[in-house]
């Protein structure tokens, strides 16, 4: 029998939500951990590093946590909160400071969340890491316009209008930009494998994330508690 937390972390987006509107912050965990991996795969495809990735993804959790009361669900909760990273992307790139990086070079070691194969898979998990770090310095090298549409579609699976509606491009203009992209991508590597490791978030990362979002959600909350006794 599973149990509550267990069920909850199944549970589709719009009861996780309704529950933490109605008082059980505690369960936002759950989104934080749902879609880490889209966040950081979108910061990753604009040339952030990890760091800067990390940093982006907090105060995305955040935004999205002080204005879950106005989503109405129009469009889903990943595309909602990708929408944001988005946007935060554009905003950093014109706006900000952040250093960009060889990928992989400042933590070698790290290992897919999904990953968990057993030693009779070693040969199996070593190329897969090797195929996949091929594949992202090759995107590292084609140009973001077409690099972002790319892990959009076939990293993340947003359908043609999704990643128009996140891009704010149109419909043609998401499927010229993938093609080209795996025009591109084709040049330097023979085959795709496994798009869904494409800049993986460690489980590791995944619960300092999770505790650096709270800390902000319960300043948030002091600050709004002081503020109603005033």
């Amino acid at each position: 029998m599973q149990s509550i937390a267990e069920n909850i972390s199944v549970s589709p987006d719009s009861l996780v939500i309704e529950k933490i509107i109605n008082g059980d912050v505690s369960l936002f965990e759950v989104l934080i951990r749902r879609y880490n991996p889209v966040l950081y795969k979108i910061a990753r495809s604009y040339s952030f590093n990890h760091q800067d990735a990390e940093d982006l993804m907090q105060d995305v959790h955040v935004i999205a946590y002080t204005q879950l009361s106005k989503f109405e669900g129009r469009a889903s909760y990943k595309t909602w909160i990708s929408r944001i990273m988005v946007n935060k992307c554009l905003y950093k790139l014109k706006y900000g400071y952040f250093k960009n990086e060889v990928p992989h070079e400042d933590f070698p070691n790290h290992q897919p969340m999904h990953n968990k194969a057993n030693e009779n898979q070693t040969e199996d998990r070593l190329l897969n890491r090797e195929l996949t770090v091929v594949l992202e310095r090759s995107l590292q090298n084609i140009p973001v316009m077409y690099r972002t549409v790319f892990v959009l579609r076939e990293a993340e699976g947003f359908s043609v209008a999704e990643t128009a509606q996140l891009l704010n491009i149109t419909p043609v203009n998401v499927k010229v930009r993938l093609n080209r992209a795996k025009a591109l991508l084709q040049k330097q590597v023979e085959k795709f494998y496994s798009h869904a490791d494409l800049y993986s978030f460690n489980l590791v990362y995944c619960d300092g994330m999770v505790q650096k979002v709270f800390e902000q959600i319960n300043k948030i909350k002091k600050e709004d508690s002081e503020t109603s006794v005033q």
